[in-house]
């Protein structure tokens, strides 16, 4: 009796399987069965993935265009800088980034113990200073609110180590001349002992750039015009008669000029802190 039940099983599959009917779906559709109406949507479908693949290859492509001008554009603004070496300007302190050991900024040296920086440079972490050959950390650092650059603080870096066998110090300028320029010493995008130097125009007290940086008044900024095609950075030194003015406030510069924050405001505070920094 139990042989007899499989085969009826077997013959119940097997008319199960010639009952079968084969339904076709929108996808596996043969073509020449199909209405117009599902060929225009197959068409349609097939058009819309092309152009949606071919829109992400144009935009891909625009995006890698745009940057590779920008940075060839960038590259030749670095290579049309006027170069000038570190070694001449001892009063310049390049501030080192202790992970990366990359240059973030460079800085004023104010006194045998104490380096003046833009609030930007102390914002990557652990930081030195070279010296000589080597380099000296930060024991302690002394903050300073100023409206006149965009991290609204200048930073004054001190160690307990005299760092004046390898370096000058340099004044704080109190009174600047609008009639004359001033000259910008900066860090360049290349690697090496070497500064940017360029000499530009006052801008004028009246200045204010109010679409990039609303909070940089006038009295707390200096803005100079007339810029060589050469990049300024954040913590750039501004110069005149030898002594300092002012520290770049930002990278952004707009139509050709670019605002510093006035030391002339925090002379009082920096010689508070430091009473070997020299003002004059």
């Amino acid at each position: 009796m139990g042989e007899n039940t499989d085969n009826n099983k077997i013959i119940d599959n097997t008319l199960q399987d010639e009952n079968f009917e084969f339904k076709y779906n929108f996808l596996n559709l043969p073509w020449d069965d199909r209405t117009n109406k599902s060929k225009a949507g197959i068409v349609t479908l097939l058009i819309a993935i092309f152009v949606a693949t071919m829109a992400l290859v144009v935009n891909s492509f625009i995006l890698h265009y745009r940057d590779f001008q920008h940075i060839r554009k960038y590259s030749n603004l670095s290579e049309s800088c006027f170069r000038v070496k570190i070694d001449d300007y001892r009063f310049v302190a390049r501030i080192y980034s202790v992970a990366t050991q990359q240059v973030l900024c460079i800085g004023a040296v104010l006194s045998k113990s104490s380096v003046l920086v833009n609030g930007v440079c102390v914002k990557s972490g652990p930081i030195r200073i070279p010296r000589c050959k080597k380099g000296f950390s930060i024991d302690f650092f002394e903050s300073m609110h100023h409206d006149g650059v965009f991290s609204k603080r200048l930073v004054l870096l001190s160690s307990y180590e005299s760092i004046q066998g390898c370096s000058e110090t340099i004044k704080i300028g109190s009174s600047l001349d609008w009639t004359q320029k001033v000259y910008i010493l900066g860090r360049p995008r290349s690697v090496g002992r070497t500064l940017s130097r360029q000499h530009v125009s006052l801008a004028g007290k009246e200045f204010v750039d109010t679409n990039t940086n609303k909070h940089l008044w006038s009295n707390y900024t200096i803005c100079v015009k007339d810029l060589a095609p050469c990049p300024i950075r954040a913590g750039d030194l501004m110069l005149q008669n030898g002594k300092l003015f002012g520290l770049a406030s930002t990278s952004v510069q707009r139509f050709g000029i670019a605002c510093f924050g006035n030391l002339s405001l925090v002379s009082r505070q920096l010689k508070e802190v430091d009473a070997d920094i020299v003002i004059d």
